[in-house]
């Protein structure tokens, strides 16, 4: 029941924009880029693991529609520089084509690689290198609903408190 109304109530929220023309990422003839309606909220940041910038911050998501049909490019809106704390942390977006029914996740890196990757010590397992600051996704024509989560590789969770949401009109 708790999850049915949660889902309800996400549903109701993403579709109002979307009835009153506000949406992000209404494509014209060249493309448009658009930051989704909720930033990634992440938290809390604490020392020894935490990373420069605050407790609590957020993490604003770019999108790009219109360069091809049915497809959208996500990175996130600020690159930040390096840290090392970085080094295990990556986004994930999950989208959802509301026309279609198709669904899908890619993840992307928010964070520069300032690091020597020639180098056979600088070659690790962390996730977080091996993905691009820009990805992306064949979501098909139509309107596409977005969530972002912030995610740790050690530990493996999330630590986003409030996930990046919004709604895109992919042409």
């Amino acid at each position: 029941m708790r999850k049915s109304i949660r889902c309800g109530v996400a549903a109701l929220a993403l579709t109002v924009p979307l009835v009153f023309g506000t949406a992000a990422g209404t494509a014209t003839a060249a493309p448009q880029e658009s930051v989704l309606q909720v930033p990634v909220v992440t938290g809390p940041e604490f020392a020894p693991v935490g990373v420069p910038g605050g407790i609590v911050q957020t993490i604003p998501i770019r999108a790009v529609v219109g360069e091809k049909p049915g497809e959208v490019r996500f990175a996130a809106a600020d690159i930040r520089p390096y840290y090392y704390q970085f080094e295990y942390r990556f986004l994930t977006v999950n989208w959802r084509n509301l026309s279609t029914g198709a669904v899908g996740a890619v993840d992307v890196r928010h964070w520069n690689d300032e690091v020597d990757r020639t180098q056979p010590a600088n070659q690790g397992d962390l996730l977080g290198y091996r993905l691009p600051v820009e990805v992306t996704a064949q979501t098909g024509a139509g309107p596409v609903v977005v969530t972002v989560t912030h995610n740790r590789q050690h530990p493996d969770a999330s630590n986003a408190i409030i996930p990046g949401l919004g709604v895109l009109l992919v042409p």
